[in-house]
């Protein structure tokens, strides 16, 4: 019997590397792997689009990349849960988990340097909190039974650091209610979430350059060390200047998913299924 394993998500989830949509480099690649050769998956089915928001998962027409009438990267239809009930419904109890990673484009839409930034915030968390209410209870009334891991955020505005570090702190505060609000709906509906701001040393400043800052630029590709001194990144090295990226480098796609693979281990998701049991 097949055992598929599903994500969902935005460019996280994709394994996005600026200037690439798509990589193999993600997390969820990495985590299917890890599923594979533990616990005896065979089938990594991935509908995660980079730059889906909320309102996207619940409707590409709002501008998804990859659903609705203007989609222009894969795999196409209406929108991305759309997708996912409908191979749900295709391939019924097949399913052995699904991973969302949902909510940070939402607020990324609002310019802080602007009045209207914080205001945009509050309600990006409101738009949030009321459509991943939909998308999960959605996904649990199509697989009843099927464990879904969402996980938390880092902050990769930390980034900044080298350039305007009082800039990078301050972004510090709206870590807490970002990610508790998608945590807030997490643990109304039952869904366990992998700890990617803990895993990222979000807030431990130890150490003479802070390790926040530090791990940011490890685990990101916002910055980087170059003979022992910390800069933005350049993605493109024929273009002039610096092309910051918010996602995660190799290494950092391999920590989130480390930190999935952990927290499926300590939840015993699925002890007894591993490839190494008796059939």
């Amino acid at each position: 019997m097949a055992a598929p394993y599903l994500a969902l998500g935005d460019s996280i989830a994709a394994g996005t590397q600026q200037p690439v949509p798509f990589t193999d480099n993600g997390y969820t690649g990495r985590l299917f792997k890890d599923l594979k050769d533990e616990y005896g998956f065979d089938t990594f089915v991935n509908l995660a689009c980079p730059g889906d928001d909320t309102r996207e998962m619940l409707d590409g027409n709002y501008g998804s990349f990859c659903y609705g009438d203007s989609a222009f990267l894969p795999p196409g239809g209406s929108s991305q849960l759309a997708a996912a009930l409908a191979y749900l419904a295709a391939n019924p109890g097949e399913v052995k988990l699904i991973t969302l990673t949902m909510g940070a484009n939402d607020i990324l839409g609002c310019n802080f340097a602007t009045p209207a930034g914080i205001p945009c915030f509050f309600g990006a968390l409101d738009q949030i909190g009321a459509n991943l209410t939909v998308i999960l209870a959605a996904l649990q009334a199509a697989a009843p039974g099927v464990p879904i891991i969402a996980m938390n955020y880092y902050n990769s505005s930390l980034g900044f650091w080298p350039v305007d570090p009082v800039f990078a702190l301050s972004t510090q505060a709206l870590v807490p209610l970002f990610n508790g609000t998608i945590e807030a709906v997490y643990a109304a509906l039952g869904v366990p979430v992998a700890d990617v701001e803990n895993a990222f040393d979000t807030f431990d400043t130890s150490g003479k350059i802070p390790k926040n800052f530090r791990s940011i630029c490890k685990y990101t590709r916002m910055c980087e060390k170059h003979h022992g001194t910390y800069m933005l990144s350049d993605y493109d090295p024929d273009t002039v200047g610096p092309q910051i990226d918010i996602h995660p480098t190799n290494k950092g796609y391999k920590q989130i998913a480390k930190t999935f693979s952990n927290l499926i281990e300590d939840l015993g998701l699925f002890d007894g299924d591993d490839s190494d049991s008796d059939d």
